[in-house]
């Protein structure tokens, strides 16, 4: 049968086709669809959702204990699809022509785990008193009960009038469904010993805690390809499927269960990765807001990725009263202005490392104002513009990590200390691009003139990015508080082209430059060659030398002096 959804890439971006048709990459979704913005999102052109689906009426958060804000399909022994029914009508309603990959949570219901106490962590999440012991990733029986489901699930979207405006799935699952270990501990149980005592008999190795938490990351890549497979084979291999997997730098701890994205890369079953951008710092305005895994080896892969965008507002407020959800980091600043230019990042990160992105009203409601609307309808336009555009990267550094050396080094601490270099990377003036080390051989080196090696320990695959050829700074515990300025001095005795000679957060492709602020005052930008700025937004041309407040965005169009003229 025909394919309804696949990806393609092209002009340096990697693009969703449906039916033929390539998709602009933005969607919107939310959790509380009650408190839905859809009639907003379709009325700004907006045909991509998403929305939540939960097998098991859960803990969605086994750290905060906030649970799941549905029913579960499956509480009860026979299955209850009323919810998601609904939940499409909701959206038909507001959106007729609407696209949909729902989000399907497939962590198994109470009623599961009760009766299966062997298949089950030891200990509940280590960071709440409350949690009781969830699902061990390592045991068989609990795959097997994830499947089936899945396709009792699948069954019943198909036989519905709706199915035609399904265009694939995302699987969920794990603590914050992201694939967490319910733990937060590696996902430890009787299975995952027993598993890798196996393992160990069988390679020899003398088994380690660095050596136990890398074969459970393997454990949950492998689950992922298994549960794509199952669901590529319910639904005639004719959908995307995609899932969270990969927090390569922001979950550097090595019971994270996410260093064995190279399995997942290498799965012809999984179509799309996602994560949202890094929750550093709360994501302050004035600095980057960088990515959490290694976007160019997604996108060399032929992979989709999709940046959750669960940007806060000034519109935002807490879901709860949990002491969890009033931390700063659940709320965005102060004004829409303020919002404006961090949103205008994060649309920048989609446009101009050529992915896919999806607006996350998380608890609905925090995009409803005219202004607001207004910037997603544009963002959308500038979206469909580029389609037509070259858009291939033009960074002259490349980074790259090796997810293996975070077990190796069996250090957390150390790893964290290293992965802060992106945000240092980040604000220095120069853009890069960013690699699993692993994937060196496949990387065409010759536009690049540096390179940064993020080092927690040596490893093979580093070892060789590092005989590259070319100017190599290796991040180790000896120099991981680099500052930005001995970074801009190592770039310039590599011959790396520097827009800025002070902070400054930089992207550039071949048509767009993107400036994100981080200090008040007068800034000053190196442009290369003849090239002439104009604003994205307003049209208007934008000179090199600019006054700006910390936290300003400029989203600019790049041009020759000559088309100017």
């Amino acid at each position: 049968m025909e394919k309804i959804s696949y990806i393609i890439t092209e002009n340096g971006q990697q693009r969703l086709c449906v039916n033929g048709e390539a998709l602009p990459g933005l969607a919107y979704i939310t959790y509380l669809t009650e408190r839905n913005c859809y009639q907003d999102f379709a009325d700004a052109g907006y045909r991509l959702f998403s929305f939540p689906v939960f097998f098991g009426h859960q803990a969605l958060n086994e750290c905060s204990q906030l649970q799941v804000f549905t029913e579960g399909i499956f509480d009860s022994s026979k299955p209850d699809f009323s919810r998601f029914d609904k939940d499409m009508e909701l959206l038909l309603q507001a959106c007729p022509d609407a696209y949909v990959f729902p989000r399907v949570n497939v962590s198994l219901p109470k009623r599961w785990e009760q009766a299966h106490p062997d298949e089950l962590c030891y200990n509940g999440c280590v960071y709440h008193p409350d949690s009781k012991p969830r699902a061990c990733f390592s045991s068989d029986i609990w795959a097997q009960e994830v499947k089936a489901e899945l396709k009792v699930f699948i069954d019943h979207v198909q036989r519905m009038p709706y199915h035609g405006h399904i265009i694939g799935y995302q699987i969920a699952g794990g603590n914050t469904e992201e694939w967490f270990p319910y733990d937060m501990q590696g996902s430890v149980g009787q299975r995952s010993a027993e598993r890798f005592a196996a393992y160990c008999q069988k390679t020899g190795i003398s088994g380690t805690r660095g050596e136990y938490m890398a074969f459970l990351s393997e454990v949950v890549a492998g689950r992922l390809c298994e549960f794509a497979e199952h669901v590529k084979a319910c639904t005639g291999h004719r959908y995307v499927v995609g899932c969270f997997y990969g927090y390569t730098f922001s979950c550097p701890n090595i019971d994270s269960n996410h260093h064995a994205l190279r399995k997942v890369l290498e799965c012809k079953d999984i179509d799309f990765l996602c994560s949202p951008i890094s929750y550093d710092y709360a994501r302050k305005p004035g600095i980057d807001h960088v990515y959490m895994l290694p976007i160019d080896s997604v996108k060399l892969h032929g992979k989709l990725y999709f940046s959750e965008n669960d940007t806060r507002t000034h519109l935002s407020r807490p879901v709860n009263d949990m002491p969890w959800y009033n931390a700063p980091v659940w709320f965005g600043p102060e004004t829409e202005e303020q919002t404006l230019d961090v949103l205008k990042m994060h649309l920048a990160r989609v446009l101009l490392h050529g992915h896919a992105g999806w607006w996350f009203d998380m608890w609905g409601g925090w995009y409803r104002s005219p202004g607001y609307m207004a910037f997603m309808r544009k963002a959308l336009e500038l979206i469909r513009e580029a389609a037509r555009l070259p858009m291939g990267s033009t960074a002259q550094v490349a980074v790259f990590a090796d997810e293996k050396s975070y077990c190796k080094a069996n250090n957390d601490d150390l790893s964290r200390g290293i992965c802060e270099t992106l945000h240092t990377l980040g604000a220095a003036g120069v853009p890069y691009d960013l690699y699993l080390a692993e994937d060196y051989p496949l990387v065409s080196m010759a536009k690049y003139k540096a390179i940064v090696l993020l080092e927690p320990a040596v490893t093979e695959a580093s070892e060789t990015v590092a005989r590259c050829g070319l100017p190599v700074l290796r991040i180790n515990e000896s120099n991981m508080g680099l500052t930005t300025a001995q970074l801009r001095q190592f770039y310039e005795g590599a011959g790396v082209h520097l827009y800025s000679r002070e902070d400054l957060v930089v992207y550039a492709n071949e048509s767009y430059l993107f400036l994100h602020t981080t200090r008040d005052g007068q800034h000053l930008l190196h442009l290369p060659g003849d090239t002439a700025l104009t604003d994205a937004f307003s049209g208007a041309p934008f000179s090199p030398e600019f006054e700006a407040k910390v936290g300003t965005s400029y989203l600019l169009r790049k041009e020759t002096v000559a088309a100017r003229c």
